[in-house]
């Protein structure tokens, strides 16, 4: 089988980037019998990376959920301040690749049974910080050793002047969160996402941030949403990697496996990752990574005939694909009755989702939208114009793999290769 970086130790990663080897090098040298050109025509058609997951406690699980949606308040927030160019907001920047690839899958993992995150590489030599990488924002940053609080000392911290390829801007940011707030300053510096690299990437260095949140195992957040959604007039991550034409296909892919197994491909998906057909639905607007939500029933009760969809717009409503948020949310006027009606009843619950096509029906069974005998939803309320909208979080994608592509505006679901319904 291909090889595996989690074979290989950081501090070796890190050493061989430092000479120059590419990670998919790396992994050539260390456990293939290929002889280079072969090994590189390897990484060019399949690249994998990992993405980890931890046990949950209920504390930490709660102050990330509160976390990311304050995060989505103050992106909103940014997102409205931009329009008065607002400079202090203007910290969100993004990733660009270079490498010529198929498609590369980066492994995840779960913190605090929420929230999935993955590795990424900054600087010369290498340093590593695990992140977020979130469909629902564009923003940028890590941790900086510069930051002396106790929870940065839990992170990896990004030494700037280790690294012989790092600039410093100038730029200060400070973000407040409802449950906390960071600030920092920006810098320029080569990112690497296993073989790719990006040299003169933008980002925000934490050097100081409060809040239980940040007790938790990840060290930044990537955004990957459409422009639309930036705070700035700067392109995005997935914008940047598009114009490179490093891809054949301009796809982002969520895979999440509760065993351990999880991971984001960009590129082509892995036909081995989920079963039976993907199914397309259109995006009805390039702000979030939104569809049409026609209609949500539990068993036989239909929402949407019951007027309890979205009150206050009178019909269809909005469903945003959020890889930030780690479960299921709606608007508070319906998200109780919601939960009351799953909590008592235990039926199916399914999303009609509608575009030019016609509708397509999507259910999660008892089991698979409630976990530690709790529903996995609760009450976000998103004003209009945004809202009132839905958000498909992390609790969906354990089940259905989820592909959001770029070059037609759409997004697929099918399902997991793990799920254990048909």
């Amino acid at each position: 089988g291909a090889a595996q970086l989690s074979d290989l130790t950081d501090k070796q990663i890190a050493s061989s980037l430092s000479m120059g080897f590419n990670k998919s090098e790396v992994v050539y040298s260390a456990s293939s019998g290929m002889q280079p050109e072969e090994w590189l025509a390897f990484v060019q058609s399949q690249l994998h990376i990992p993405i980890r997951r931890k046990t949950s406690h209920v504390e930490s699980r709660n102050a990330l959920a509160a976390h990311l949606n304050d995060h989505h308040d103050e992106l909103r927030k940014a997102h409205a301040a931009a329009s008065e160019e607002d400079p202090s907001m203007r910290w969100a920047h993004f990733i660009q690749f270079r490498a010529k690839i198929q498609n590369y899958k980066l492994a995840l993992k779960s913190i605090a049974g929420s929230q999935y995150v993955g590795d990424i590489w900054i600087g010369t030599p290498p340093q590593k910080s695990s992140v977020v990488f979130d469909t629902g924002s564009s923003n940028l940053w890590v941790t900086s050793d510069e930051c002396q609080t106790y929870s940065c000392g839990m992170h990896n911290r990004f030494a700037h002047h280790q690294s012989a390829t790092f600039t410093e801007l100038g730029e200060q940011m400070d973000v407040q969160f409802g449950t906390g707030a960071i600030s920092g300053s920006l810098g320029t510096d080569v990112f690497h996402l296993g073989p790719v690299h990006i040299p003169g990437q933008v980002f925000g260095r934490i050097t100081a941030e409060t809040g239980q949140v940040f007790l938790n195992d990840f060290d930044g957040i990537a955004g990957l949403s459409f422009s639309e959604l930036s705070a700035t007039k700067e392109k995005t991550l997935f914008d940047n990697l598009m114009e490179s034409g490093q891809l054949e296909k301009n796809w982002l892919t969520f895979f999440y496996d509760v065993e351990g197994k999880s991971g984001l491909v960009f590129g082509d998906v892995h036909h081995e990752l989920y079963k039976g057909p993907i199914h397309w639905i259109n995006v009805n607007r390039k702000l979030y990574w939104q569809v049409e939500l026609f209609d949500i029933t539990i068993g036989q009760t239909s929402l949407r005939k019951e007027g309890n969809l979205c009150p206050e717009v009178h019909g269809s409503c909005t469903l945003v694909f959020d890889t930030g948020t780690s479960i299921m949310t709606a608007p508070s006027s319906s998200a109780g009755h919601i939960l009351n009606l799953l909590e008592r009843r235990g039926e199916p619950l399914c999303y009609h989702l509608k575009d030019a096509h016609g509708i397509q029906s999507f259910c999660l069974e008892r089991e698979e939208y409630s976990k530690h005998s709790q529903v996995q939803l609760m009450g976000l309320d998103v004003e209009a114009p945004k809202g009132p909208l839905y958000i498909a979080g992390d609790t969906w994608i354990e089940k259905f793999m989820t592909i959001f592509d770029h070059d037609n505006n759409r997004i697929g679901l099918a399902l997991s290769a793990t799920s254990r319904t048909y």
